[in-house]
């Protein structure tokens, strides 16, 4: 019996800790195609600077939770230089565009990863005190993963007050959904999407940097973490973020369970659900398009 508690127990929190990484990375992923309607495929490349980015500054002697302030700026910097450079000039035109931009521009990020950092695994030195374990109902659990929840849970609260409690924040929520009221408010719609890319790659750095701990810092980790992030915005409804949540925790849950029982099944179990979800419901679980 306890040994039943304390595995339910592992599995319950281990969910909460990849579906936490999955939402922060999709739900970028969905500001930025629902204020842009651009579908950054490089996402989880920037994923990857910000794993890589956060184990440099640790590695220089910087403490990990400063990394984990400092990683997404450095982030937020790359993706301005893209969105000002390669983006913008194709905002205007067909998504198509965008997707085959986006597209080459994650295996030049994932080159100029390999360049900088090379090809050997990577980890990032964790603060002694949150190396250890902690019992909770049978089970000894690592401090570091109840420490990336409170993270994930931070900065989903940050991110849900500004959006809801500050002009800029208001500003984004409008433009999603009547950007030509915006526009005539006198509002540069420039600003709008260069702060929305922005926003979203700020994110993903967040998400590398509480993951780089989590598991082993490679040149390709942002590949399988894009499909996964796509997974989620799918089945919870391209533009919801709130659909986005729901997803993420059950991805994370079945994924999770489905690594426990059958190991080298899980995506494939991942995918079958994506595919009944939208058989029955299209348009994902809180509808398509609009960002809220």
């Amino acid at each position: 019996m306890g040994g039943a508690l304390s595995t339910s127990v592992d599995i319950a929190l281990n969910s909460l800790v990849l579906g936490g990484v999955f939402l922060i990375v999709a739900v970028g992923l969905n500001i930025i195609y629902g204020l842009s309607r651009v579908m950054n495929l490089a996402h989880g490349s920037l994923y990857a600077i910000g794993a890589y980015a956060g184990y440099t500054l640790v590695a220089t002697g910087l403490n990990y939770f400063v990394a984990i302030l400092i990683a997404p700026v450095a982030v937020a910097a790359v993706g301005l230089l893209l969105e000002r450079s390669i983006i913008a000039p194709m905002r205007k035109r067909s998504m198509i565009y965008t997707l085959i931009i986006t597209y080459g521009l994650m295996f030049l990020l994932d080159g100029l990863i390999k360049h900088v950092w090379g090809n050997e695994p990577r980890f990032i030195e964790l603060p002694a005190f949150i190396r250890d374990t902690v019992p909770i109902l049978g089970t000894h659990y690592p401090v570091f993963r109840l420490v990336t929840l409170l993270i994930t849970a931070a900065t989903m609260t940050g991110l849900m007050l500004f959006l809801s409690k500050t002009k800029i924040g208001m500003i984004l929520r409008a433009a999603s959904t009547i950007p030509e009221m915006v526009s005539c408010l006198g509002i540069n719609m420039n600003y709008v999407h260069i702060g929305a890319f922005v926003l979203g790659c700020a994110l993903a750095g967040i998400a590398g940097t509480i993951a780089g701990p989590l598991t082993t810092i490679d040149p390709l980790m942002g590949h399988e973490m894009l499909i996964s992030s796509f997974v989620v915005i799918v089945i919870g409804g391209l533009g919801s973020l709130r659909g986005a949540v729901i997803a993420a925790l059950l991805i994370g849950f079945v994924q999770t369970l489905a690594e426990f029982f059958v190991t080298d099944l899980a995506m494939v179990i991942v995918y079958m659900l994506m595919a009944v979800i939208l058989a029955f419901m299209p348009r994902g679980l809180l509808g398509e398009g609009r960002f809220e």
